[in-house]
């Protein structure tokens, strides 16, 4: 008996070391190079496939551009109205659409060459996409202002879809076929749920209404992330680093006096978060941009931030290393010793940064109105 409970117990904690992520510092800093660059003028937004090999950009009017990671363009096509674009992993099909907007309805799906190959009219707005591969057929899932999900399949010989209720509006979805499982928060109720692939719950929780929710896969982890930011921009919000199962690891407060921002490594291991603090200098009031790194559990490594060095971090990487802007053109990498080291240095001054989900590469608009293809290693 005794001999069986401590089996048992081994067997627990060899299942727990498997699941904890392994926090690994030191290294070489990562080397960064702009690859490419197109103009930022047609893409308002950018959209990283769930693979990480293809970048889609669209513009309010309707441009739809697809790149590889290397530069090459896939294609370009025009869809009125649309102003979203999701790629599949694979690159076969995209879809095409329209952001919360219920006068345009509307799925149009795109093949590999840019070419229309189906279109879907729902019966209301579209509030939330995600998307994935099985063989050869591409996979969408698709949220409604009618509290409804799509599950859509494309392929060259079937194109297909079911769908089921969703307990509030779908504002964000995450799906995973490897589990079977989606992910996703609503509101009108607030809520965050797990469901398999034909909708039947495995667990959900209630969140704060007074907050948009947002869950986030991480593509190195079965952990995730849930951004939750406040409705008035004035209150706090919260990040919360979560289990598969739902359960808390560690909750970050976004404070709105110091607008605060959380970035959460591929592996679940670090956490960096920038913040803003007043200083008093001669006098006078000034602001400083400051970042800190933790481990998961919540261990400080570093705080760094200056008049002289603004810190502003972009991503944090499974090694440990920081790349942070200094709201400039140069970006640096600040590695879990504190130690700083310049890494790249930009045509003009970063506006926005983009990244992909494995942390790789990343898409930074700059003033002079291109956008520059980072490759990250």
């Amino acid at each position: 008996m005794i001999f069986g409970l401590a089996i048992c117990l081994a067997l627990i904690l060899v299942i727990r070391v498997f699941l904890t992520p392994t926090v690994m510092t030191g290294g070489k800093a990562p080397e960064i190079r702009i690859d490419w660059d197109t103009p930022a003028a047609q893409a308002d937004t950018i959209s990283f496939s769930g693979s990480d090999d293809y970048i889609c950009t669209a513009s309010n009017d309707g441009k739809i551009v697809c790149y590889d990671r290397i530069g090459n363009k896939r294609y370009s096509a025009n869809v009125s109205g649309a102003n979203r674009a999701v790629v599949s992993p694979d690159g076969a099909c995209t879809l095409v659409y329209s952001h919360r907007d219920p006068d345009n309805t509307r799925l149009v799906f795109l093949d590999a060459d840019g070419k229309e190959s189906w279109k879907m009219n729902l019966p209301s707005a579209v509030w939330s996409v995600d998307a994935a591969s099985d063989g050869d057929t591409a996979i969408f899932v698709v949220g409604t202002q009618e509290k409804r999900i799509y599950y859509i399949t494309i392929s060259k010989k079937s194109k297909r879809y079911r769908r089921f209720k969703s307990l509030g509006i779908p504002v964000s979805l995450a799906l995973d076929l490897r589990s079977e499982q989606l992910l996703y928060t609503t509101q009108q109720p607030s809520t965050l749920r797990s469901t398999d692939l034909r909708g039947r719950v495995n667990w959900e929780s209630n969140l704060d209404s007074n907050k948009s929710h947002f869950a986030e896969p991480l593509s190195n982890s079965n952990r995730f992330v849930l951004r939750s930011n406040a409705n008035n921009p004035k209150d706090d919000g919260v990040v919360t680093l979560l289990e598969e199962n739902g359960k808390d690891i560690r909750r970050i407060p976004l404070i709105a006096a110091e607008a605060t921002n959380v970035h959460i490594s591929p592996n679940a291991a670090f956490i960096c978060v920038g913040y803003r603090k007043s200083i008093q200098h001669s006098g006078q009031s000034m602001p400083e941009r400051h970042a800190a790194l933790y481990d998961y559990l919540g261990r400080k490594f570093w705080d760094k931030g200056s008049m002289l060095l603004q810190v502003t971090p972009l991503l944090v990487l499974d090694t440990g290393f920081v790349l942070t802007s200094d709201g400039e053109k140069r970006l640096f990498a600040v590695g879990s010793d504190g130690a700083i080291k310049q890494v790249c240095e930009l045509p003009s001054s970063l506006i926005n940064f983009t990244k992909s989900g494995d942390g790789s590469q990343a898409m930074a608009e700059c003033a002079d109105g291109r956008l520059y293809h980072l490759h990250i290693r």
